[in-house]
């Protein structure tokens, strides 16, 4: 089990009985969700719709009295998240990391009932995905790195992910990881992101990571040349670091560059 957030005070506790019935708790979810939209904390929202989340009570050895979320997660979702906290660098990566299951949880605390933890757990009843040997997506990696598998695609880092939640929650045409083939047999290449915007084709590149090594200034314009020549509008490249910390941000100035 992974803790994805937990108030003050022991992380020991118990799951005991629900909180409510699957009705009540689905409504309340619901309300939940809704404010979050409204306050404009769109990633929190996400997840709250996306996982599975269930309300149980909960008890520690000290007889504290609480609520705990708790979702049944694949296990590729579950490697996500627990990579998203191992790899915290430092106290603020990690208050950044947990911070929208902070938000839920304080907005279920808000509606009346009382959440110290949300976590996620493998559902051993779902089977894990089974990857397949040959793939169009992610083909090419680093010998030393293996693909992290998320939401059914191929990813070589958690910052990518993050660039790709950033991107899906705009709405649009993504092809993550694609293989391009650059006007002639055996010539390939693998762009991180080809995004598709206002009858536009754009490239995100991320750069500075052991995934994503800078290139030389000479490199970084052939290739952005090859690819321009052969029609596409917007060619950018991003830090890692702002990619992992500032992924709407990035996302926002790349499609800047689509009303130009």
């Amino acid at each position: 089990m992974i803790i994805l957030y937990n108030g003050k005070g022991s992380r020991d506790f118990r799951l005991l009985e629900p909180a409510l019935n699957e009705n009540e708790t689905k409504n309340l979810l619901l309300h939940v969700q809704q404010i979050l939209v409204k306050r404009g904390e769109a990633e929190a929202a996400s997840f709250l719709s996306n996982m599975n989340f269930r309300l149980s009570n909960g008890t520690n050895d000290f007889k504290d009295k609480f609520s705990v979320l708790h979702a049944p997660v694949s296990l590729e979702e579950y490697e996500y998240f627990r990579g998203l906290i191992e790899d915290a660098k430092d106290f603020n990566t990690l208050m950044q990391a947990t911070r929208p299951f902070e938000l839920i949880a304080s907005t279920v605390t808000e509606l009346g009932i009382f959440v110290r933890f949300v976590t996620c757990q493998v559902d051993l009843s779902r089977p894990p995905a089974i990857s397949s040997n040959v793939s169009n997506q992610a083909l090419f990696t680093f010998s030393d790195n293996e693909k992290i598998a998320y939401k059914g695609l191929n990813f070589r880092s958690k910052t990518e992910i993050k660039i790709f939640e950033a991107l899906i929650k705009r709405s649009l045409l993504v092809l993550p990881l694609p293989v391009a083939v650059m006007g002639e047999m055996e010539k390939y290449r693998e762009p991180d992101f080809v995004v598709f915007y206002k009858g536009k084709v754009g490239i995100i590149e991320i750069h500075g990571d052991k995934w994503h090594p800078p290139e030389t200034a000479a490199s970084e314009h052939e290739r952005r040349r090859a690819f321009t020549k052969l029609g596409v509008h917007i060619y950018e490249i991003f830090g890692a670091d702002r990619c992992w910390n500032e992924p709407d941000k990035v996302i926002d100035d790349f499609l800047r560059e689509f009303v130009r």
